[in-house]
């Protein structure tokens, strides 16, 4: 697909740059990974004004297609401002998924740059409808994400090994499939690996049985490839009176898992020690609680006392671990986005990028 490089004379042309400009609900503007976000996209603004663009920018400013956030909107819209003196921002009083609202934008502009890499695994409008009629290219933000994705999908330098953690949503759950037929270990720490035990036998959880089936799927292909998946050996749980205990998950009874325990923390370390490239998601515990950050720090730690690996990390809490005690260091990379990564990894395209390479 184009480049920004590969676009035609663009002085005097109206630009219209699709972009991500929605934040997690419960985040605040200044989150890592908003700022990240701010970083790249100004990168792309920047070197459209250069060339005497007019620019657009548009974007949902939360989830795609949820009622508009007065004062969201005006907190990221002083944000473009402050990046790119002389953007303008689309009106987003209405969603620009509404098809009337995407077709004016269209009808009114010569070029179009998707700079959104976090919404292009869904078939929106604002993705779609754009690359159909206009001249179009990918902006920084999603080329950078997408060379980290291609070195991925390549030939990674093995060992690979894959750590997932976060939330266990059904969409990670079956991206896992991919991870699991790419990277040679996958360990799944947080709440990502109940379900996964509960699939095993060795959690008596109270999950979903779509979740289960799933979980069953990932956990078989994992046998069936010789790509291990490790799960932790020991959790640290609340229980309901307020104690912190260790427990094996076999012998868990109530409470609320909250972390990995010391024994899995010296296995998934191990397992990075021996990675080539690194692609980790999402923290094995709740590291808001200092008290339940300590098994991700560890695994953090033993990563970057190995060194030398290609490593990729993602996840606003993740990312703020590492920004939090100064360690992002050269060789480790950030994604913008976890989701459309891990669902590239599995199906090899997005419904954005196959419009952005089929545009003009």
């Amino acid at each position: 697909m184009r480049s920004l490089e590969d676009l035609p004379d663009l002085t005097g042309k109206a630009v219209l740059v699709r972009a991500t400009l929605d934040l997690p609900i419960g985040y605040h503007l200044h989150s890592p990974m908003a700022a990240l976000r701010a970083r790249r996209l100004e990168a792309t603004l920047g070197w459209l004004l250069q060339r005497a663009a007019r620019v657009t920018v548009c974007g949902d400013v939360a989830v795609p297609g949820s009622d508009p956030d007065p004062d969201r909107l005006a907190g990221v819209s002083r944000t473009v401002e402050s990046i790119a003196p002389g953007v303008v921002m689309a009106d987003a009083s209405a969603s620009i998924e509404d098809p009337g609202a995407i077709e004016y934008l269209v009808a009114s502009h010569d070029v179009f740059v998707n700079d959104s890499f976090q919404w292009s695994y869904l078939p929106l409008p604002s993705l779609m409808v754009p690359p159909s009629r206009l001249p179009s290219a990918a902006g920084r933000g999603l080329q950078h994400d997408l060379e980290m994705a291609t070195a991925l999908l390549g030939e990674p330098e093995r060992p690979f090994v894959a750590v997932l953690g976060g939330d266990n949503s059904l969409l990670r759950l079956h991206n896992l499939q991919g991870l699991v037929l790419r990277a040679d270990i996958v360990v799944v720490g947080g709440a990502m690996s109940l379900p996964l035990l509960q699939a095993v036998g060795k959690w008596r959880g109270g999950v979903a049985g779509e979740f289960l089936a799933e979980c069953r799927a990932v956990a078989g292909l994992g046998k069936r490839v010789r790509h291990e998946i490790q799960l932790p050996t020991d959790l640290v749980v609340t229980r309901p009176g307020g104690s912190v205990e260790v427990v094996e998950p076999e012998a868990h009874t109530e409470g609320d898992v909250v972390d990995i325990g010391p024994l899995s923390a010296l296995r998934f370390s191990e397992a990075l020690q021996q990675a080539r490239t690194v692609l980790w998601c999402g923290v094995l515990g709740r590291v808001g609680d200092p008290r339940f950050a300590a098994g991700t720090r560890a695994v953090a730690g033993a990563l970057l006392e190995s060194g030398g690996q290609r490593t990729i990390i993602g996840g606003d809490s993740l990312v703020s671990l590492f920004e939090a005690d100064d360690r992002l260091r050269p060789g480790i990379d950030v994604v913008s986005a976890t989701d459309p990564l891990l669902e590239l990894l599995k199906t090899g395209d997005l419904p954005a990028l196959s419009a952005l390479r089929g545009a003009q």
